[in-house]
């Protein structure tokens, strides 16, 4: 039987709150990362309201803290508006699970949008389930808008972005190219039957043409088995093949294998009119929300992204200078990488203080580099991020850590 739970999935939404020891804390789930510049501009007035940074998570969501009842409420009224990809759309519903998707890829801004409407509303989706669509040819954009698809290049064999992030639910698909597919195409033949299906990770095999129904009717197969399992990892033998089977007789079989991304796939800096910056700790203050406005009044369009990064398309040149020492932009930086939990002392739980911590341990220089750190108060370990990831406990009041070492993120 699939794993049991004593209790309902309790995640955070619009409308569902968690009770921090700072007051109440909404998380808003962006369609593939997209925020508009009205989106993020509610977002950081409320947050500033609660004397906090909004926050980016380890599943590319926005979250507020220190709200009032009211507020919170006002805050997701004020979201709602009529797009595929709102935060809230006109009805008051969010999109009951994160979908995350390749940020750098407008191929794939539709196929989230479609998935989106037709999981909004739904009752029978955990919160903790996550769908994740990646578009294994990417833009690379010299002298053009990425809109256009002006200049893509494979990325090379084995290489994905958001396929590394321990998602449930993953659609690969190989979006418009300028031209012929190349040799170095990693998607080249795995992809001519459709778009690939991988659950929790690993290729099912399993095409369709419709990368959205795709996507879609592998929910549908997983709430139908799931008992009351909120991943695909916990579900048992029986019910994972029961999954396949009914999959099976919407799909077509494909040849070879895909394999999932890195689990860090950030380039941060500039590549073209695309840029990537890193927020510390994933914390957006009002300066860097004011700048990050600037620029996208200046027809930049904003991806949050689930490595707690922020991807501005069609960037204007001086994005860089615009958003100079509020954020990271150099790929060198101590602090890419490195994450950690809200800490002492907004959540009742945690032993420590671990940002203040992390924040000193990076500027001794004993930590950031090569090794991916999740540091966190105490042994949930919340907001660990997908794939292998060192994670930092602490076990004393005193700031003593512990470090394991873990592959994909921590039930609970």
């Amino acid at each position: 039987m699939p794993r049991t739970r004593s209790r309902p999935d309790a995640c955070p939404g619009a409308w569902r709150r968690h009770d921090a020891a700072d007051g109440a804390l909404a998380r808003f789930r962006p369609v593939g990362g997209a925020t508009t510049a009205t989106e993020l501009r509610l977002l950081a007035g409320a947050a500033a309201a609660g004397g906090s940074p909004i926050e980016l998570t380890s599943r590319g969501s926005w979250q507020v803290r220190g709200l009032a009842g009211t507020t919170a409420d006002d805050l997701a009224d004020a979201l709602r508006d009529d797009r595929p990809d709102a935060l809230v759309d006109l009805q008051g519903r969010d999109v009951p699970c994160s979908i995350i998707a390749s940020p750098r890829s407008a191929a794939v801004d539709p196929v989230a949008g479609a998935v989106a409407t037709g999981l909004r509303g739904r009752v029978d989706v955990p919160g903790r389930l996550l769908v994740a669509i990646e578009d294994r040819t990417v833009s690379v954009v010299r002298g053009g808008s990425e809109r256009s698809f002006g200049a893509r290049v494979p990325l090379t064999p084995g290489v994905g972005d958001v396929s590394g992030q321990g998602a449930d639910v993953t659609v690969v698909i190989n979006g418009p190219a300028a031209g012929p597919p190349t040799p170095a195409d990693p998607a080249e033949g795995l992809l001519d039957d459709g778009a690939a299906l991988l659950l929790d990770g690993v290729d099912t095999g399993l095409r369709h043409a419709d990368p959205a129904a795709l996507a879609l009717a592998a929910v549908d197969a997983f709430t139908a088995h799931r008992g009351s399992a909120w991943r695909v990892r916990e579900l048992d033998d029986a019910a994972r093949t029961a999954v396949l089977a009914a999959l099976g007789a919407a799909t077509t079989p494909g040849v070879g294998t895909l394999e999932p991304g890195p689990a860090d796939p950030t380039r941060l800096g500039a590549d073209g009119t695309t840029l990537e910056v890193l927020p510390r700790l994933g914390e957006v203050d009002l300066p860097t929300v004011m700048a990050l406005l600037e620029l996208l009044d200046r027809g930049a369009t904003l991806r949050a992204t689930p490595w707690r990064t922020l991807v501005l398309r069609d960037a204007p040149a001086d994005a860089v200078e615009r958003l100079g020492g509020l954020v990271e932009t150099d790929p060198a930086s101590p602090w890419r990488g490195i994450s950690a939990c809200v800490g002492a002392p907004r959540c009742r739980k945690s032993l420590t203080d671990v940002r203040g911590d992390l924040a000193a341990a990076v500027a001794s220089g004993h930590v950031g580099g090569q090794v991916r750190a999740h540091w966190v108060g105490c042994g949930r370990a919340c907001g660990t991020p997908g794939g292998r990831v060192a994670v930092v406990e602490a076990v004393e009041t005193s700031g003593t850590y512990r470090t394991v070492v873990r592959s994909g993120k921590v039930n609970g």
